[in-house]
């Protein structure tokens, strides 16, 4: 009885909660999504909405490709076949996650490839090693005919003198069916910084599109008149970071015709690749797989070969039809740093092969 005395005092001793309130209050505007009138809320007039419909769609940019891959500027810097030749020297790999692997030679910083198939669908993995268990790049292929459209890229890695070894490693899939061809060849010094020279002028010249990640998609239609379109990927002005992305190449509408899934580092690692496009109705899916705030990266998307029947207005047409170089020193990269038959002579040091 005297704790229920005790906490009946101690209420009525309390402070009232106007004793809490400020002594200037200020008003504050409304923040409620819509007000109430009468105990009923407000209802949009259909002429109100209409009007706000109309404003938001004249606002919203129409749907249409910002860019298109038809002959431009630097469609003439872009084709070079000794970059990318057809007539490399071939091994073959089995199916059934066989593989082959290359070491990089002292001095080395720049090689090029050239993966096919006899006509039966291509799965392979290309990866470079930096030590036993670093893995500076990657890239996963899948089309569904290797030998209509061949996958070649010259790819730039940091020099072996002072990032140490490197190993190139390209393997089958699990699919004993599948076997694939493979040419590596890799490059002197004096052909590297000309590559390099070559992709600075194609860099320069093209309109290069953003991509910023967080699965972000650009669609990039290909013009009936282009045989095949040259991939650059650059992040040295976005943040020089890596980037990873998902290359879907389609005929007609969700049809993948060749998927790539690449992962390389950005600044210091220019990627540089060639895409067969033959026919019509081509269009390039680019999806950024990496972060929103770490995977920045710019790429360029230009003809290398045109079809005999593109339009007189077409600029940059190619002087070789196919890619193909007629001998193996005609543009310079039979001067090679290894590893094929004959060609596998010691390197001097002075940009030059041993003979």
């Amino acid at each position: 009885m005297m704790k229920l005395v005790s906490t009946i005092a101690t209420l009525f001793l309390l402070p009232s909660v106007t004793a809490f309130a400020p002594a200037n209050p200020t008003s504050r505007h409304s923040t409620a999504v819509c007000s109430t009138r009468d105990g009923y809320k407000d209802q949009f007039k259909n002429r109100e909405r209409d009007q706000a419909n109309y404003q938001v769609a004249q606002n919203t940019p129409k749907n249409q490709f910002p860019y298109v891959a038809t002959a431009s500027e630097s469609c003439e810097l872009s084709y070079d076949p000794s970059a990318f030749p057809k007539n490399l020297p071939l091994q073959q790999i089995q199916g059934g996650n066989s593989r082959l692997t290359w070491k990089m030679p002292q001095g080395a910083d720049r090689l090029q490839m050239l993966i096919q198939t006899n006509g039966r669908p291509l799965k392979a993995r290309v990866e470079l090693w930096l030590g036993p268990i670093r893995r500076v790049h990657f890239m996963d292929i899948s089309c569904m005919n290797g030998a209509e459209t061949p996958f070649r890229a010259c790819l730039k890695f940091k020099n072996t003198d002072s990032a140490g070894p490197q190993t190139l490693e390209i393997s089958t899939s699990e699919d004993s069916a599948f076997p694939a061809l493979v040419g590596v060849d890799v490059m002197t010094k004096d052909r590297s910084a000309e590559r390099q020279e070559a992709f600075d002028k194609i860099w320069k010249a093209s309109t290069k599109m953003y991509s910023q990640g967080d699965k972000t998609v650009r669609s990039i239609p290909i013009a009936d008149h282009v045989k095949s379109v040259q991939l650059l990927v650059w992040s040295k002005d976005v943040g020089k970071k890596s980037f990873k992305v998902n290359v879907e190449l389609l005929q007609g509408p969700n049809t993948k015709r060749q998927y790539y899934e690449l992962q390389c580092g950005g600044g210091t690692q220019p990627y540089h690749a060639i895409f067969e496009t033959p026919g019509n109705g081509w269009t390039m899916r680019w999806t950024n797989t990496k972060t929103l705030h770490d995977g920045s990266h710019e790429f360029v998307v230009v003809p290398y070969e045109l079809e005999s029947d593109a339009p007189a207005d077409a600029m940059g047409t190619p002087l070789y039809s196919g890619g193909y170089a007629e001998k193996n020193n005609e543009f310079g990269y039979g001067e090679t740093l290894g590893p094929h038959g004959s060609r596998s002579a010691p390197f001097t040091g002075n940009g030059q092969v041993g003979r």
